[in-house]
């Protein structure tokens, strides 16, 4: 899937290509003209198509299916999950507490609960953009509500203490939500094991139909509605569901439970080749990100001098499709607040490309991708030294 009419698709923590079993499930559903919530024998049918959906997300992360609420994509979870799980708080305090490289619809909804009276800690990272546990303790207050701090970093793959955060979380009965967007689908994700209160995660990155995503809520934990005026997803999100788009993750879902292993044995000798390539060509450069704890296909590499966007765009006339962290904030990354956050230079991160491999890639794309960037790296060197003159 990686190869595509001769190009090397290296940008999977942005959108993976859906693969010919999720497609064929799609394709299905479009045979479907029932509406879920309608009691005839079509609507039947669409019933148990999202059903079934809704259980592989589950299965995947071995929680219960009524355990997932759908919702239109990540953004969204995160959101529902921050402002309902800290609002249902009764008698609680109104202090959040965030990690400094949480996703921008985290962070961005903290800052406008801060203007509604709430009062945010955010806790800082270090060098490799890991959170400190002893710090994000010490965080915590009599009034603290919620605790939210990401599985995986997308713009520079760092995987965080998740397990070992939400044990001391919960430990002082505070509720715990986990963006687990960028995990899910590459690291196994055992709900069983971490006791989160609520995780989000999303369609495209794991491989399904982009626009629709899920939120895990563990049972008991109340949420309130983010829509009212219907019965899905039990009262808690009215509105008709997008049928393609559930049926989509919920195979890519499937997939994913049974090709986590394979990835775990071929994405990191890909990814340690790519890292060696490019820092004993270009040793100026820089790999972000923790060097172990970390998504097996996530190469974070900063080249100080180099025009990010015009190194992608270089990269992409030869073949490449490479990524600028995550998607969501990819157009800004001028002022990424992850690479800030870590400490990393001005001029190094100008100069911040992501490479993310996926299965199928291969050690021949590898080799010449590596092959190419010097020669890409030095044009957009040159390009960035006549723009400034």
């Amino acid at each position: 899937m990686a190869q595509q009419t001769g190009r090397v698709y290296l940008d999977h923590g942005n959108g993976r290509p859906l693969s010919p079993g999720v497609r064929a499930a799609v394709a299905e559903a479009l045979t479907r003209c029932g509406n879920p919530s309608s009691p005839h024998a079509e609507g039947r049918a669409a019933a148990r198509l999202r059903d079934q959906a809704r259980g592989e997300v589950a299965a995947l992360l071995r929680a219960r299916p009524e355990e997932i609420v759908l919702t239109s994509c990540g953004t969204e979870a995160n959101v529902w999950a921050l402002t309902g799980l800290a609002g249902s708080r009764r008698g609680a305090g109104r202090h959040l507490v965030v990690s400094a490289v949480e996703h921008l619809s985290i962070l961005e909804t903290a800052r406008r609960m801060e203007k509604e009276g709430w009062s945010v800690t955010v806790v800082p990272v270090d060098r490799q953009g890991r959170v400190d546990p002893d710090q994000l303790e010490q965080a915590l207050t009599a009034e603290t509500a919620l605790v939210s701090l990401q599985w995986a970093n997308p713009e520079v793959g760092t995987l965080q203490p998740v397990a070992e955060a939400a044990r001391r979380v919960k430990a002082r009965g505070i509720l715990f939500h986990c963006d687990a967007i960028a995990a899910v689908g590459q690291v196994p994700v055992d709900l069983q094991a971490v006791p989160v209160d609520a995780l989000s995660l999303a369609s495209g990155p794991l491989g399904g139909s982009p626009g629709v995503g899920a939120l895990y809520v563990r049972k008991g934990v109340r949420l309130p509605p983010l829509f009212v005026g219907g019965s899905q997803e039990s009262s808690r999100r009215a509105g008709t569901e997008n049928l393609l788009g559930i049926v989509g993750m919920g195979a890519a879902a499937a997939e994913a439970a049974q090709s986590l292993p394979a990835l775990a044995r071929t994405l990191p000798p890909l990814r340690e080749r790519l890292i060696r390539g490019i820092l004993e060509l270009l040793p100026e450069a820089t790999l972000n990100g923790h060097p172990t704890e970390r998504l097996p296909g996530h190469v974070s590499v900063s080249f100080p001098g180099v025009d990010a966007e015009v190194l992608l765009l270089t990269l992409d006339r030869e073949g490449f499709s490479v990524g600028l962290g995550s998607a969501c904030v990819s157009r800004t990354m001028k002022s990424s607040h992850v690479l800030k956050a870590m400490g990393l230079e001005p001029l190094y991160a100008l100069g911040t490309v992501t490479f993310t491999l996926g299965q199928g890639n291969t050690q021949q794309e590898v080799e010449a991708l590596v092959a190419a960037l010097p020669r890409a790296a030095a044009e957009s060197a040159r390009t960035r030294e006549m723009a400034i003159q």
